[in-house]
């Protein structure tokens, strides 16, 4: 192994004077080198772009849910929820029931989703940062209190002043066993909610979200005090995520799921999971066809060795060491076409990420210039392909290596 890597290494850092195979050698180069910094740049521009839309699904998504892996609502002694709520790392657990249902203010009508939540369900979204009218309050007027999104708000025409008068809203559910009647009060419950405020976080919670005291949903649904839809949950710190999720789950079992902010979104988690797969797979056929450049250096040199190869074979050299000085010398080429790449492709990711080099237009979007997050396995990965390919392609040439007779050499 030592005798045919340092002949590999020698043909590489050859000092002859430069010929075809050399520049054709440095082409090959030149593209592992852009593929390489390429695939890694694109991939942190993802995982950019994946970061961003976890954090805006995060203003309407707790970090971590646990919900029944059957059924709409679960009772919480089916569940060790006060060993959850007590564990180190987590700062919040708050019970949450929710539940589709009518709320009416004079003539208007709009179908809502209520949810029925505890005072530390603040603590899970910071939304009483995000209050534009009223406050957040759950209890006025010794009433039970009702928190809007600004759409709605706006949906039921509630005028400017409508918290500080305590503007009354019907809120109307089918009841659970009503069978078919002509009579309202058969079919329906109807409870009155004071308004408390407005919360504006993104379109399409404003459009939809009412939030009610806990209780008051029980009572409304027809709910045990102990029914919730899920528990949100709070880390004191997010990198502690992914760890109390699987130490969740093992205390919960399979009947119920621990889902992080991407799993409670399911569509948009296959959408990031597809694109990122799609970039991997187009990237990956780009450095196969960069590697083509690699074979024909290597069938060049090969040519332009013949002689060597006869010396060698007649010095002993078996036919499997005479191959293995070729693919080692192609390695060499893809393994430094690779780290070079991987150089230039972080020195672009930690310029983009600390000065936003590349803006993405003028302030219409989330942020200013394109983000970028650089993950380690990405690194291990693009090197791991990039040398995989490199070898796959070098390993079908040297292959056509045969020793031919001493006339055909000459």
């Amino acid at each position: 192994m030592k005798l045919p890597l340092f002949i590999a290494w020698r043909y590489f850092f050859s000092k002859e004077k430069l010929k075809v195979i050399n520049i054709i050698s440095l082409i090959s180069l030149i593209g592992i080198v852009i593929t390489t910094s390429a695939l890694l740049v694109v991939l942190s521009v993802f995982n950019g772009f994946t970061f961003v839309g976890t954090k805006i699904l995060s203003y309407s998504n707790a970090p971590l849910v646990i919900e029944a892996s059957k059924g709409k609502v679960f009772s919480l002694d089916s569940i060790p929820f006060d060993k959850v709520k007590a564990l180190g790392k987590i700062e919040v657990a708050t019970p949450i029931l929710k539940e589709n249902a009518l709320v009416s203010f004079k003539d208007n009508y709009v179908l809502v989703q209520m949810k029925g939540i505890e005072e530390d369900y603040v603590r899970i979204g910071r939304i009483d940062t995000s209050m534009v009218e009223g406050s957040f309050l759950l209890k006025k007027f010794d009433y039970d209190a009702g928190v809007l999104g600004l759409g709605l708000t706006k949906s039921l025409s509630l005028g400017m002043n409508a918290d500080i008068v305590g503007a009354l809203l019907s809120v109307v559910v089918p009841k659970r066993d009503a069978k078919v009647s002509i009579v309202e009060q058969d079919m329906f419950y109807t409870k009155k909610l004071v308004y408390a405020g407005s919360f504006q976080m993104n379109a399409s919670i404003d459009q939809t979200d009412m939030l009610v005291p806990l209780d008051f949903a029980r009572q409304i649904l027809d709910y045990s005090n102990n029914e919730v839809s899920a528990v949100l949950l709070r880390a004191k710190n997010e990198r502690d995520i992914p760890k109390l999720k699987a130490q969740i789950q093992d205390m919960l079992g399979k009947d119920f799921s621990v889902k992080d902010i991407l799993e409670q979104d399911p569509i948009y988690n296959k959408v990031v999971k597809a694109e990122r797969f799609g970039v991997y797979v187009i990237l990956a056929f780009i450095i196969f066809i960069a590697t083509f450049n690699v074979m024909g250096s290597l069938s060049l040199l090969i040519m332009d060795k013949k002689k060597d190869i006869l010396i060698l074979h007649s010095m002993g050299a078996t036919l499997s060491s005479i191959r293995w000085i070729y693919f080692l010398n192609g390695l060499i080429l893809s393994l430094i076409g690779a780290t070079i790449g991987l150089i230039i492709g972080l020195a672009i990711c930690l310029l983009q990420q600390h000065f936003g080099v590349i803006k993405m237009g003028n302030g219409e979007f989330v942020v200013d210039a394109f983000p970028v997050q650089i993950k380690i396995m990405d690194i291990f990965y693009v090197f791991l392909l990039v040398l995989s390919i490199g070898a796959l392609s070098i390993a079908l040439m040297v292959s056509r290596i045969k020793f031919e007779n001493k006339k055909q050499v000459d």
